[in-house]
């Protein structure tokens, strides 16, 4: 891929896994939605259990993978060494594979004993199902940066919609099927279609690979790509401890908020707290966050490319619009949980208790800001590790990590599972504010993107206003002016110089939008 090609598809290849995102959460919801209902919050608070062991062990065994593998792949093919890249992707790959399958095996040994330490014996039955998928997804990060590191976002957009497609048809027809025999069947049966949804994932891309590429090359490759293999490790090290950092403190969780809540009110009430705060609520936090995350994804590799060619103009170029791509993203999903956090709830939820639904609600509002910081600090992460700094994401992270475990066990003294949600926002605000100084000291600080974000945060009264005021009236009422309001917020964002000539020019639509705006003396940069 050429210099200019990288330029003109950064944006592009963000707005197609922004698009399978959309599409993924969607299917994602047509399965989260029946399930909790179906499991209620107890069912879904054992499903959460074994949720965050599941995300810590996959960040273990291979969650920098894509990105290490993508910024060696974009290096790489920069400098016209495929061959070289091609090596490396196979036996990590093989690599992979080995570990996952290792760490697949040790989940389903070291089950019970898990399930035990964590207050929910019942979920020994949901790591059975949910352990195969490990393998599976071992595999799919190495071949996700493969794609990824020569700009080609469209398998991972695939991916992420055949890996929601196979949770939904299976996962709710074997709960469905299952939970009869009892709630921790139910579970297992969802947690099966997890694991089908990721062998499915994994299938399709050695399809695509193949097709693409004829064969894999043999094993032996491990033994040839030895040097590759070191750069693999100074990369996917520092950014795979920086990346536990989160998944460890809600492996935690996992541990502590039921344990502890458990000690002044019954264990199953306890659960279901839980599940109500990491299942609706936090699921609803996470859907913007990783509609940002895309942007990250996209533009790592094209960050490396302009890294090897020194073309410092081009990588702050990508810096600001990554940035501020992220909080058009964030800012309308801000807005609509701080001022109809029960109308998205009632709509979406509809079997909640009114206790649980006031209470989900105030767990919603509390973390709405968490989707700012949280876009921020995963977009800054990835700026960072494409630059080739993996040092400061582990401080940064490790500070805002600590937080979080301190004051979570702290305030959930003080004020109950509220207080793990607090404990969240101060941790992903202070991870924010650290990541994004950092990137300030690799680039120069950016007055112009600090103050195109402040008006993007100040149009997001746009939508709180209205729908805070209208927060009486039904749900559908409410989500209904909450849409308006976003639109007309978007048309704003297109309409102010916020974003330059050439950041339009690279999104669908954007010429068009470019030459109205100009023909109405609106200036932009170029």
């Amino acid at each position: 891929m050429t210099k200019s090609d990288r330029k003109s598809s950064f944006l592009g290849g963000a707005g197609i896994i922004m698009a399978a995102t959309l599409i993924a959460k969607f299917l994602g919801a047509l399965y989260r939605i029946p399930l909790t209902n179906m499991l209620g919050a107890e069912g879904m608070g054992i499903y959460q259990s074994i949720y965050p062991v599941y995300s810590l062990i996959l960040s273990a065994s291979g969650g920098a993978v894509p990105m290490a593998v993508s910024v060696i792949v974009a290096s790489y093919t920069a400098g016209n060494m495929k061959k070289r890249a091609l090596e490396l992707y196979s036996g990590t790959l093989y690599a992979l594979l080995l570990s996952g399958g290792l760490m697949a095996a040790g989940l389903i040994l070291l089950a019970p004993f898990i399930a035990r330490i964590q207050g929910a014996p019942s979920a020994e039955t949901g790591y059975f199902a949910i352990a195969p998928a490990i393998f599976f997804v071992s595999g799919i990060s190495v071949m996700k940066g493969w794609f990824q590191g020569q700009s080609d976002m469209r398998p991972t957009a695939l991916s992420h919609i055949t890996e929601a497609a196979g949770k939904l048809t299976l996962g709710l027809l074997l709960s469905y099927i299952l939970l009869p025999k009892g709630i921790n069947y139910g579970v297992a049966g969802a947690l099966i279609g997890v694991t089908a949804g990721e062998a499915i994932t994994f299938f399709v891309l050695v399809g695509i690979f193949l097709k693409r590429e004829k064969k894999f090359p043999a094993p032996s490759a491990f033994k040839d790509a030895k040097e590759g293999y070191k750069e693999i490790l100074k990369i996917s090290l520092p950014i795979g401890i920086g990346g536990l950092i989160f998944p460890f403190t809600q492996f935690l969780d996992s541990f502590t908020v039921v344990n502890i809540l458990s000690l002044g009110m019954p264990a199953a009430r306890a659960t279901a707290e839980y599940g109500l705060l990491s299942a609706p609520v936090n699921t609803l936090i996470n859907l913007p966050v990783s509609l940002a995350l895309s942007i990250g994804v996209a533009v790592v590799p094209h960050l490396a490319g302009s890294r090897v060619e020194r073309d410092i103009d081009r990588i702050r170029l990508k810096l600001q619009t990554s940035l501020k791509a992220a909080v058009v993203v964030s800012v309308p999903f801000t807005a609509l949980f701080l001022g109809g956090a029960e109308a998205v709830l009632s709509a979406i939820y509809p079997t909640l208790a009114p206790s649980e639904l006031r209470l989900a609600a105030e767990l919603l509002r509390t973390g709405a800001f968490s989707v700012l910081f949280l876009s921020v600090m995963q977009i800054s992460v990835a700026v960072l590790q494409g630059l080739g700094d993996t040092s400061s994401p582990i401080r940064n992270l490790s500070i805002a990590g600590g937080i979080k475990v301190v004051s979570g066990i702290a305030f959930l003294f003080l004020w109950g599972i509220s207080g793990v949600q607090i404990a969240n926002l101060l941790a992903y605000a202070t991870g924010a504010v650290l990541n994004t100084l950092s990137v300030f000291e690799l680039t120069g600080k950016n007055i112009g993107l600090i103050k195109k974000s402040g008006v993007m945060l100040l149009l997001g009264g746009i939508i709180l206003l209205p729908t805070a005021l209208a927060s009486e009236l039904t749900a559908p009422a409410v989500l209904g002016i909450a849409a308006l309001s976003g639109v007309v917020y978007l048309v704003l964002v297109a309409m102010l110089p916020l974003f330059s000539k050439s950041e339009l020019l690279s999104v669908p639509l954007g010429n068009k939008l470019e030459r109205l705006t100009s023909k109405i003396g609106i200036k932009r940069d170029d």
